[in-house]
């Protein structure tokens, strides 16, 4: 059993293209939602306003939808990625990969 209410149900996560009219916008609606906005977040300009792909648990989603910043911004769920998600989860280790000072970053990701 997990901690999801007695089922062995996981939580459906949703790949989320968030359109604010402007960067502080879009800047409040990341700030009270708390989305994850994936290891790169890049928004870009479109004809609405600023754009960026967020992702957001089903339950995260629905409170989004209601906070007092969603007035300002369009949110437009363009995927279930619930599968995927998880399969790439599963590939991240556990513990502080930076926790020894001096540690060189290791496992996915660009190294700068």
């Amino acid at each position: 059993m997990s901690d999801t209410g007695g089922t062995d149900e996981v939580p459906a996560v949703f790949r989320c293209h968030v359109v604010a009219e402007d960067a502080e916008a879009l800047r409040k609606f990341i700030e009270e939602t708390r989305p994850d906005t994936g290891c790169r977040p890049v928004a870009r300009e479109t004809a609405a306003g600023l754009g960026l792909d967020l992702y957001f648990r089903q339950d995260q989603l629905d409170s989004a939808r209601s906070a007092r910043s969603a007035p300002r911004v369009n949110i437009t769920a363009v995927e279930n990625i619930t599968e995927n998600w998880h399969a790439r989860k599963q590939e991240v280790g556990e513990g502080d990969r930076f926790a020894a000072r001096g540690a060189l970053p290791r496992g996915l990701g660009r190294k700068e």
